[in-house]
């Protein structure tokens, strides 16, 4: 196991274009193994209903020892839901065992505070910093269309210990600069990474919001709607917003959600060059 340990923080401040894969813990070795392609670091999901924070061997602690001994730089998604602090000791020494030094914290989906020691996420990064200092590299999620509210609430996780943020997906330039305008009047000034999610029809569109709980335009969906009747690849307009992304407000970093469908995201990277 190497020793080397890099914080996304740097990572992501390697010259020119770089990117990053969101990956599940379902993810085989083979897969792993056929990507053509190397992101400067992999994400690891954390599903806490699914394995019930059980033990150390779970899935996507499997997953995160697997990307490690590939060699691999590794942020390991972790939520409020079902945590106590008891096995939260427990996962902080394994992943300091693992060189694991960066963690993308969340609240988790339908979080229930009955049955966590953590009632906000804000709470959770203190806990982590108390423990740890700044041995780990903290990330968290940014919502673009936000409240003020909301942004006020990035700001105080920030504040507390976390690093950067991960936006949601969007599919609109515009959406990323007015998010990033509205970041930095109100006095955020953390690195903030796109997340990009690739869809090859308005289904697979409509699904992942579904899931994320996201929206796009009416005139959005209008496009993709007749990028589909005339034939034409719907991963068009991805590739038109990241390149206008990187031309117009110079961002070089974006992390792909990739549902584990990485070949179809390394086709688009190499389209961008």
């Amino acid at each position: 196991m190497s020793s080397e340990r890099k914080k996304i923080t740097d990572l992501i401040n390697i010259p020119g274009f770089t990117f990053s894969f969101e990956l599940t813990p379902n993810i085989s070795e083979d897969e792993i193994n056929a990507l053509e392609m190397s992101p400067v670091f992999f994400s690891v999901t954390w599903h806490a209903k699914a394995h019930q924070c059980k033990n150390l061997e779970i899935d996507p602690l499997q997953t995160v020892r697997l990307l490690k001994s590939k060699g691999k730089n590794v942020l390991l998604h972790l939520t409020c839901d079902l945590l106590r602090m008891s096995y939260l000791d427990q996962l902080l020494i394994f992943l300091k065992e693992q060189d694991i030094c960066n963690l993308f914290v969340i609240l988790g989906d339908n979080y229930n505070p009955d049955t966590s020691d953590f009632k906000s996420t804000t709470e959770l990064i203190k806990y982590i910093r108390e423990k740890t200092g700044d041995y780990f590299c903290i990330g968290i999620a940014g919502f673009p269309d936000c409240s003020d509210e909301k942004l006020l609430q990035l700001k105080q996780k920030l504040e507390n210990g976390a690093d950067f943020i991960v936006t949601q997906a969007f599919f609109e330039p515009e959406i990323l600069k007015k998010f990033i305008e509205q970041c930095e009047n109100c006095g955020i000034k953390a690195p903030i990474l796109p997340g990009v999610f690739l869809f090859e029809n308005y289904d697979q569109l409509a699904k992942f919001l579904n899931m994320c709980k996201g929206k796009v335009s009416d005139n959005f969906v209008n496009i993709i709607k007749s990028k589909e009747q005339s034939g034409a690849p719907c991963s068009e307009v991805i590739k038109k917003m990241v390149q206008d992304l990187k031309e117009q407000i110079n961002i070089n970093h974006f992390h792909f959600f990739t549902m584990n469908k990485m070949q179809s995201v390394c086709n688009l990277i190499k389209q961008l060059g």
